[in-house]
């Protein structure tokens, strides 16, 4: 048995895939960048690297990434640190909160759209915890506001 990777698995320049014939329900984390050739429902956490939807990937989720490859049927809330490309053919629903935006001639999109102009570095929680501050800083004063009386 040789001392290279375990399990055929190549350096951190690696790329992960779920192939077409696999459905994924839960919480998917990667390391590095992942295309999706199957199915995938639920959230997928890949903040420093790629996530890039096949032509015929079909992902349901809650996405934090690095960038966002939209070729298939995307449908959730993107966090995506620099940039969302949907693709001709590629179709996106939901929010969307990026650093950028490219949408090609012949790329679907419907929903939300918030740019940064200073999107968030390292691990992504500023995208998530910006959004949630301003959303609960009234609560906060009504709060406080029915202590104090």
């Amino acid at each position: 048995m040789s001392a290279g990777p375990l399990l055929g698995m190549e350096s951190s320049a690696s790329k992960a895939n779920v192939g077409k014939n696999v459905v994924v329900k839960g919480h998917l984390i990667s390391g590095e960048d992942l295309t999706i050739f199957g199915e995938v429902e639920g959230t997928i956490d890949i903040v420093e690297h790629r996530l890039t939807i096949a032509a015929d990937g079909s992902v349901r989720a809650d996405v934090t990434a690095h960038d966002i490859d939209v070729r298939g049927y995307l449908e959730g809330k993107l966090e995506a640190v620099n940039r969302v490309y949907i693709r001709k053919g590629g179709n996106f629903v939901g929010d969307l909160h990026s650093g950028g935006i490219v949408v090609e001639e012949g790329g679907y999109l419907r929903g939300n759209i918030e740019l940064s102009t200073h999107p968030a570095h390292g691990d992504g929680s500023n995208l998530v915890q910006s959004s949630r501050i301003s959303e609960l800083e009234p609560i906060r004063q009504l709060s406080e506001a029915v202590l104090r009386s």
